[in-house]
C-alpha cells in the first residue's frame, strides 16, 4: 500500500530539518582540554584527570563517541572559538557566553588567593587586590568579577604558563599573590614540599562552575543536551561520585 503524498512530504521535511550535528554522531566529538592542570586535566595518550574522565563517561552513556586531546589552554580556547573542537573544563564569563553554548556544570572549583609566607594581607574580595601584582595563568578566566577587575586595571596581572610557574614566581618575591584553584595548587605545594613557603588567604576568592562548551557557530546544542543526559545518568548510577573519589581524594598525578 502506497503512503499518502502528504506523509512522504512530511517525512522529507523532518529529515531536512534535522541538524547536521545529529547526523554526524557516528563521528567522534573532538574535545580540547588543558594539558597541565592536575588533578583536573593532565597527561597524554590518553589525557587523564577528573574532567576528561567525566566527559568520556557522559558521552559514553549518551551513545556518542569522543576523542579528548590536550593543548596549552590558550590554544584549546582558540580552537574552540573557531568551532573546530569542544572545550572541556571551562568557566563562564560574559564574553565567553556570547561565543559558546554551555553544558550543565560538571564540577565546582574553589579559587583562593595565595601569598608568600609572612606577606599576608587582609582579604575579603577582589577590591583588596588593588595595586597588587597578581599571578594568573595565560588564557584563563577567573570568573566575571575578577575578569572585570583585571580589565579595569584594579590590579597588575602577570601571566605565566601554569600554576607551578606562578608559584615559583611568588616564592621568589616577584608577585604579591596568585589566584589558583585550592585543590590544584594544594597538590603542587604538597608534592614539592613547599608548605612552609606559602599561605592561603581566607575567605575563598570565588566558587566557579566548570563546563563543556561548543562554539555557537558549530550548532551543537543537541549534542550538549545528550551530554547533559549522560551527566544525569552518571549521578544516578553512582559513577560521578566514584570518579570524584578517584581523582580528588588522594590520586597521584604526573
Amino acid at each position: 500500500m502506497k503512503k499518502p503524498l502528504h506523509s512522504i512530504l512530511l517525512l522529507a521535511l523532518l529529515l531536512i530539518s534535522l541538524p547536521t550535528q545529529v547526523m554526524a554522531n557516528k563521528e567522534a566529538v573532538q574535545v580540547a582540554v588543558d594539558a597541565a592542570y592536575p588533578p583536573y586535566m593532565f597527561g597524554t595518550s590518553p589525557v587523564k584527570g577528573l574532567y576528561p574522565e567525566i566527559i568520556r563517561m557522559a558521552f559514553s552513556l549518551s551513545g556518542i563517541p569522543v576523542k579528548i586531546t590536550e593543548y596549552p589552554w590558550k590554544r584549546a580556547l582558540s580552537l574552540g572559538r573557531e568551532g573546530k573542537v569542544a572545550v572541556g573544563g571551562i568557566y563562564q564569563n560574559l564574553r565567553r557566553m556570547a561565543l559558546f553554548d554551555y553544558s550543565d556544570p560538571i564540577y565546582l572549583e574553589t579559587l583562593r588567593v595565595w601569598v608568600k609566607a609572612g606577606h599576608e594581607f587582609p582579604f575579603s574580595g577582589v577590591v583588596d587586590l588593588s595595586g597588587k601584582r597578581v599571578g594568573i595563568n595565560r588564557g584563563w578566566s577567573y570568573g566575571e568579577v575578577f575578569d572585570s577587575a583585571r580589565r579595569a586595571g584594579l590590579f597588575e596581572a602577570e601571566e605565566a604558563t601554569d600554576n607551578l610557574a606562578n608559584l615559583k614566581k611568588l616564592i621568589l618575591g616577584r608577585l604579591d599573590c596568585i589566584i589558583a584553584d585550592e585543590l590544584s595548587l594544594s597538590q603542587i605545594i604538597y608534592q614539592r614540599g613547599l608548605g612552609g613557603d606559602v599561605e592561603m588567604l581566607d575567605p575563598p576568592a570565588a566558587v566557579n562552575s566548570v563546563h563543556l562548551v561548543f562554539a555557537k557557530r558549530a550548532k551543537q546544542t543537541l549534542v550538549l543536551d545528550r551530554f547533559n543526559q549522560g551527566l544525569v545518568k552518571m549521578k544516578e548510577n553512582g559513577t560521578y561520585s566514584r570518579i570524584i573519589d578517584e581523582f580528588i581524594h588522594g590520586v597521584e598525578v604526573d
